[in-house]
């Protein structure tokens, strides 16, 4: 993705600061000239003070330098502050939209990302790509404004010596162009390495306790030091192009500012131009160099920012799974049954389920088993309409999925997932995620019945206790009953169980399968597991094996 085609891509992001922008750049302009006009009054200050017989006249000169100088600074704070607003709104409404979008993907596209990548596309990338529409444009065109300002007025004092230094612009600017080039191809490789780090740092502390269970710290470890020392080869080449651009520039300056020198003494000596003038000429040309690196820079900066927007553009370009069809209608109908007609689902070469059938009906508790990886989590996903089937139909009261809107159906629909998820909040704010707006009342009912309340009020803060991430302080069974004690208070229609007890003991498990049929109690449940236990209390069993459904019968000690 060309600096161009990224800022076209992302340029609506600025939509709604045109007149922010302005102002911005009106004050920033304001600044400049001042600074320009500041050192022309400089030069007859000088002069004036030269030549002048009392300090009458210097300190009019002087005062009107002093106030051009404040009126500078007042404007250039103003517009630095005015822009830096700008750019977090930019931000913000860009991080929105990137996360709105994320959040519409298939999991298991999220999956292929790895949360440490998504978190530095929403963080360094998204920066970046703001500097490159907002920020980077506004100081490239604040710094041409300048240059051309500072030229002019060269020019008019002295179009000889402003010639000498205005010779070195088409080479200084190659320069540029070049190592503009080099920096887009390291930067890419410094983005990648850098999500990597994000990657593995992730898993490393989501997977600490088995990494160390199986003393595999140091396997751990080198992974993150591969991804860190690629991070510091692209580092160190992104900073060998900065540092040769900044040396090149730099030495060019100081071959042209002493070719200014010569050339600005024998205009005085030759009487076409005074000391004044030779030095607020040597100020417009010592102030035109640094504009000139300046743009440079950004051109530089904007160069490696296209990186950035690329991988945002990568994200935003995926189709989003969870989109409503424009004729899509909420539902809201007393018929709670949901039917799965000859579903099919592919995965590249893989068929993952094949021509599937299946209905959930009020009541009923629906046994789903079947081998890992034979699509069971798969078909749950379809359900919750995280994901749309390559073929066949889902209906909920008769209504197609695909007439209506995701949000209406979720409503309906209660998820437990294998892994209860834990926010770091209270044990009320978990247990309320999904109704914010019960009372305290409903969330301890919820709690009862899940047997949850005991463990709670056990707690140092009873309900109000914050648990950490996950919620690691609990234990397995306490995180289950939280989970269950949320889908309770949710009270939808219908429920999908997905291994429920996984990951718990025979005693844990007989626990809490009275709060998991309470929590079924009169709904249409789909129940996932492997756990003859929890197969108990289903009322059908259905295998599901190489992509195809059948009933099966119940085996003795299993119901």
């Amino acid at each position: 993705m060309t600096t161009r085609s990224a800022f076209r891509r992302f340029s609506p992001a600025l939509s709604g600061e045109a007149i922010r922008f302005s102002w911005a750049a009106l004050l920033l302009l304001f600044a400049a000239g001042c600074e320009i006009v500041a050192i022309f009054v400089l030069s007859d200050v000088i002069d004036g003070a030269l030549s002048a017989d009392g300090v009458g006249q210097f300190v009019e000169l002087a005062a009107l330098w002093l106030l051009i100088t404040a009126a500078s600074t007042a404007a250039d704070y103003h517009g630095q502050v005015c822009a830096i607003g700008i750019s977090e709104r930019v931000v913000l409404r860009l991080r929105d939209q990137l996360f709105t979008h994320v959040q519409r993907l298939a999991p298991v596209t999220q999956r292929r990302f790895g949360i440490g990548d998504l978190v530095t596309r929403h963080s360094s990338d998204l920066e970046a790509v703001e500097y490159l529409v907002g920020s980077g444009v506004m100081q490239f065109l604040i710094a041409a404004v300048n240059t051309a300002g500072l030229v002019v007025a060269a020019l008019v004092m002295s179009w000889q010596v402003a010639a000498v230094a205005l010779a070195a612009v088409p080479a200084l600017w190659a320069i540029s162009a070049v190592y503009g080039s080099r920096q887009t191809r390291v930067t890419r490789d410094e983005r990648i390495a850098n999500a990597d780090i994000a990657k593995a740092v992730t898993a490393a502390l989501i997977g600490h306790e088995t990494a160390v269970a199986y003393n595999q710290q140091g396997r751990e470890h080198a992974r993150l030091h591969r991804h860190g020392v690629r991070w510091l080869t692209a580092r160190m080449a992104q900073t060998r192009i900065e540092a040769g651009f900044g040396a090149a520039m730099g030495f060019g300056q100081v071959v042209v500012t002493l070719a200014i020198a010569v050339a600005g003494v024998w205009q005085v000596r030759a009487g076409e131009l005074s000391v004044g003038e030779l030095l607020a000429l040597t100020g417009y040309l010592g102030m035109l160099y640094p504009k000139m690196q300046e743009l440079a820079e950004v051109r530089l900066a904007l160069a490696s920012a296209a990186v950035s927007a690329e991988r945002l553009a990568e994200l935003l370009d995926l189709e989003a799974t969870d989109s409503d069809h424009p004729h899509a209608m909420p539902y809201s109908g007393p018929d709670h049954r949901i039917a799965v007609r000859d579903v099919t689902v592919r995965r590249g070469e893989t068929t993952v389920l094949n021509g599937v059938s299946l209905e959930l009906r009020p009541g009923t508790i629906t046994a789903l088993v079947g081998p890992s990886g034979a699509g069971k989590s798969t078909l749950a996903s379809l359900l919750c309409r995280f994901g749309r089937p390559d073929a066949g139909q889902i209906t909920l009261g008769g209504r197609d999925f695909a007439d209506l809107t995701g949000t209406s159906i979720r409503d309906h629909i209660t998820l437990l997932p294998q892994q209860p998820i834990i926010a770091a909040a209270s044990v009320a704010d978990n247990i309320a995620y999904g109704r914010p707006d019960a009372d305290r009342t409903s969330v301890v009912h919820a709690a009862v019945a899940a047997d949850a309340d005991a463990f709670i009020s056990a707690l140092p803060n009873g309900y109000d206790t914050l648990l950490g991430e996950d919620g690691l302080t609990l234990s397995g069974g306490q995180r289950q009953r939280i989970a269950i004690a949320r889908a309770i208070l949710r009270d939808t229609p219908v429920l999908i169980l997905d291994e429920p007890t996984s990951g718990l003991d025979g005693a844990t498990t007989q626990r809490i399968l009275p709060p998991l049929r309470r929590l079924a109690a009169g709904r249409s449940t789909l129940l996932i597991t492997h756990d003859a236990q929890v197969i108990a209390i289903a009322d059908e069993i259905l295998e599901l094996r190489d992509g195809h459904l059948s009933t099966q019968h119940r085996v003795v000690g299993v119901g």
